[in-house]
Order: C-alpha cells, then structure tokens, then sequence
C-alpha cells in the first residue's frame, strides 16, 4: 500500500512539472505580458501624438493652420493606433479580446472625431472675425471625446490589468492618463 501511493504521488509530481514545464497550466506569463504591452502600445501612439498639441502661432490664420496640422496628424497616429492593435494577434490572456475591442472602439471614436475636426478646421475661413470662435466650435467634440475616455485601462479583466502592471507600454499608458 505504501509503495502504491509512493508511486502514485511520485507520478502526480512528474505529471505537475511537466505541465508546468511545458506551459500547460494556462497563458505564458511573459507572452501575456509581450501582448499586453502591445496593446497599450497601440494606444500609446496615440496619445503621445495627441499630447503634443498644435505649434504655437500668434495669429488667427496661423493658429488655424497649426491646429489643422495637428489634427490631422493625430488622425495619423490614430491610424497607426489602429493598425498596431490589428497586428497584435491572438490574444494570450482571458479578457484580451474584450481589451482589445474596447480599445479599437475607443481609437476609432478618437480617429472619426479627429478627422471630422481636422475637415471642419480646414475649411474655415481664415478671414472670418469669429475664426477662433469658428475652430473653438470644430474641436469642441474632440475635447467631450477626450474629456469621457480618460483611462483605457479601466474596466478590464484582471488578468489584462495583472498583465498590464508589469508591462512597460502600460506603465507609461497609465502615467500619460494621469497627465
């Protein structure tokens, strides 16, 4: 009797390291975290261009094409944005595919609202007298948009956030949110 459950538990420990070993028991921690970093790098894009803001000017016109500029290339970025977050592939961790749902509907939001101020913004006249009023009235969506979708993160499954903690993109994600 002895000896049967010896080997019985001897067997269980070879099974367990082999499960171990090979991954068996669920996502790889490393490849979870790799993926995860992916996916806030997709929106990190995004928000860095955003960050940047239109180039000074000091005059109406000047601030109107400067503004078009950075409109447009946010717009960019957000395309970026969006075609890295389709490069990223299966996801590795429950609740990935959710994550990455809610971050394509949040960039999408961002890009379509970015587009459509940067086409109102370019075609205001510049020599209007109510040309700052005119581009405050342009990007006054943009700024609802960005005034809701603070923090992409929130509202994830915990094994994304637990994933989310250790991988670099995320941290500076989480720094850009709170600035």
């Amino acid at each position: 009797m002895t000896t049967r459950w010896a080997r019985r538990t001897a067997t269980a420990a070879v099974v367990a390291c082999g499960l171990l070993v090979a991954g068996c028991g669920g996502a790889d921690e490393q490849a979870t975290i790799d993926w995860t970093n992916g996916l806030c790098g997709s929106y990190a894009t995004f928000r860095e261009a955003a960050l940047v803001g239109p180039a000074p000017a000091t005059d109406p016109e000047g601030q109107a094409r400067s503004l078009a500029a950075y409109l447009g290339d946010t717009a960019s970025a957000l395309d970026t944005s969006l075609a890295d977050l389709d490069g990223l592939g299966a996801s590795p961790v429950e609740g990935g595919d959710q994550a990455v749902t809610k971050f394509r509907d949040q960039l999408t939001r961002y890009r379509d609202a970015f587009r459509q101020a940067h086409t109102q913004v370019q075609g205001l006249d510049l020599d209007s007298r109510t040309l700052p009023r005119d581009m405050e009235g342009a990007v006054a969506p943009v700024l609802a948009l960005q005034d809701t979708d603070q923090d992409p993160l929130a509202g994830l499954d915990s094994a994304v956030t637990n994933a989310a903690a250790k991988a670099p993109a995320c941290q500076d994600l989480s720094r850009l949110s709170g600035s």
